[in-house]
């Protein structure tokens, strides 16, 4: 659900205000990629035990390992820009000062991260989100009689080929699909107090995986009904927003701030624990550090912007962008890492489920390379 975050809530707004319901189409079927590449960075870990970083240092080597995480650990400084000016908006939304709600977040991430009460945060932001986006969406009441031309539509245009790049990148979030995926999964099943066959741990993380990917778009499908009944607004306009989301933007803002949250609990601390892996100096002292050096100045960027955040997201957005490009590298690592049957035994892919894999990585690709030709400032 980390990659339904705040940044693809507001793209998925800014979609359904743009082209109604006739995008949902191809953010349903973005669900198949992101089950695809999580289930293997999940199945690399559960069978391994080892994450994505610590694995292509052992099979590879130290530079190879940098080369793959180093890219990620970079592009990862402008989701938190994104989370950031998502959960400043949606302070706004639920009533509260921009920047008091930006640094009352901040301050409950940073007790969060000192005190490791990582795992009952997520399962509470999880059960919020999910009451969250149901409320909202029966308020709405949102159009439930359509023709096919309603659900379905593609074009060539600059702007198309835009939002299907935003779409794309907005769920492409490296720290979540490939370091997270990998390292919690190989360390919820070293939990002594886990006892489960190696058949059991690869059946649970498919089925995990699969759920997850399809409530991540159904997330940003929920984005786009709300988007589609508000009619054009500046997604970024705090006070654009307020006049037109109407009774329900105080469930609209604490969703913005829930999803905003959820991700920089996941994002921060598998990020730098990533980097670490690749370096070969994991731990938790280690992991604090590289978190305060990417966070501490996101917030303080944020905080001195408040008042531009259409140029902020939008930057942070086109930037983001490059996050399919970004896993290139360490994704094809991980797919040659999982058809190895020394590595993986009877659990390595198949050569077809191999080709399916590396298919799935070009086409996501082929995605970043589209929005990067085709940016193209949010409405």
């Amino acid at each position: 659900m980390a990659d339904a975050d705040a940044a693809s809530i507001l793209g998925g707004l800014s979609t359904g205000e743009v082209y109604g319901y006739r995008l949902m189409w191809f953010v349903l079927l973005l669900s198949i990629p992101i089950f695809i590449i999580q289930e293997a960075a999940g199945r690399l870990g559960a069978i391994t035990g080892k994450g994505v970083g610590e694995l292509i240092r052992e099979y590879y080597s130290r530079r190879v390992s940098l080369v793959s995480i180093v890219p990620i650990f970079l592009v990862d400084f402008f989701t938190y820009l994104a989370e950031y000016v998502g959960i400043a908006i949606g302070s706004y939304l639920i009533g509260i000062n921009p920047l008091i709600g930006l640094l009352t977040f901040f301050t409950l991430h940073i007790i969060i991260v000192l005190t490791r009460k990582y795992e009952v945060t997520e399962r509470y932001l999880i059960i919020i989100s999910l009451l969250l986006i149901t409320s909202t969406l029966i308020i709405v009441e949102p159009k439930l009689y359509f023709t096919g031309s309603d659900l379905f539509y593609f074009s060539t245009s600059r702007s198309f080929l835009f939002f299907l790049a935003v779409n794309i990148g907005a769920v492409v979030t490296p720290p979540c699909m490939l370091v997270y995926q990998s390292s919690a999964t190989a360390m919820k099943y070293a939990n002594p107090g886990i006892r489960v066959s190696i058949h059991e741990k690869n059946k649970w993380i498919t089925m995990e995986t699969l759920m997850g990917a399809i409530v991540t778009e159904l997330i940003i499908v929920f984005a786009e009904i709300i988007g589609s009944s508000i009619g054009r607004v500046d997604p970024t306009d705090p006070i654009q927003l307020l006049s037109s989301l109407g009774k329900v933007h105080y469930m609209f803002g604490l969703a913005l701030v829930s999803a905003g949250f959820l991700t920089l609990v996941v994002v921060s601390l598998s990020s730098a624990w990533g980097l670490l892996e690749a370096l070969g100096k994991n731990n938790y002292e280690n992991t604090i550090k590289i978190y305060a050096a990417e966070s501490v100045p996101a917030v303080i960027i944020v905080s001195l912007m408040l008042n531009n955040y259409s140029t902020l997201l939008n930057f942070a957005l086109t930037l983001l962008s490059l996050a399919p490009i970004v896993i290139a590298i360490p994704a094809t690592l991980i797919g040659i890492l999982i058809s190895n049957r020394r590595i993986m035994g009877q659990y390595a892919y198949t050569r077809l489920r191999t080709i399916i894999y590396f298919t799935t990585i070009s086409m996501i690709l082929t995605g970043g390379v589209v929005g990067i030709l085709n940016t193209y400032p949010l409405p």
